[in-house]
């Protein structure tokens, strides 16, 4: 099926480039998970109000679930996908920013099709389904991209996976580190008290 993609960003970008690699994933998910999906729009940061400004600058794409005449729809951010301050992670984006993409957009499709069209999953099993569903469809779709570029990149793919799980590892820690927003007294607090626990079974 085709699914219309809008561009809104103003991000230095192949944007022709980028819009075939999305309709190249597009092709390798079955058409009945991509089912009432009207739009993909392209933008350069997410200004959604359900987020708050952490996750504006941090999230990467959001889905948008029918509404009262409106269908659902998939927004990407794409200085999301490659801005950040340290230089290895701009550097490890540079490297990953189509793969990064790749999961981007399959997790919001996988988040359309567990929501609307799958069911017998439940609220506590959502996220590792939708994880599970991007790792089915990366690999679906890498096994699609048989060309002579990947033959040639073949005896280099074992240091290019270790590479991307290094690159990943360290976002992860670096996001984690981000979202926490605890405020220092109270973590003081926590501490003081653990501390005179301590003290009183000695």
């Amino acid at each position: 099926m085709d699914i219309k993609i809008e561009n809104k960003s103003t991000a230095k970008l192949n944007l022709d480039k980028i819009i075939n690699h999305i309709n190249s994933v597009l092709e390798t998910v079955p058409p009945a998970h991509l089912r009432g999906i009207s739009k993909i729009l392209l933008v350069d940061r997410l200004e959604d109000p359900r987020l708050d400004a952490a996750q504006r600058a941090e999230v990467p794409g959001l889905y948008h679930p029918r509404l009262p005449g409106s269908p659902p729809w998939l927004e990407i951010a794409l200085e999301t996908l490659r801005s950040d301050t340290t230089w290895y992670k701009r550097w490890g984006r540079r490297l990953t920013f189509k793969a990064n993409l790749t999961a981007t957009l399959l997790s919001l499709i996988g988040q359309h099709y567990y929501l609307t069209l799958s069911h017998g999953v439940r609220k506590t099993q959502y996220e590792a389904a939708v994880r599970s569903y991007v790792e089915r469809q990366m690999t679906a779709y890498a096994e699609s991209r048989r060309g002579i570029r990947a033959a040639l990149l073949k005896p280099f793919k074992p240091v290019l996976d270790r590479l991307a799980r290094w690159l990943r590892k360290r976002y992860l820690q670096e996001m984690k580190g981000s979202s926490d927003h605890r405020p220092v007294e109270a973590r003081n607090r926590r501490m003081r008290t653990s501390r005179r626990r301590r003290k009183r079974r000695r």
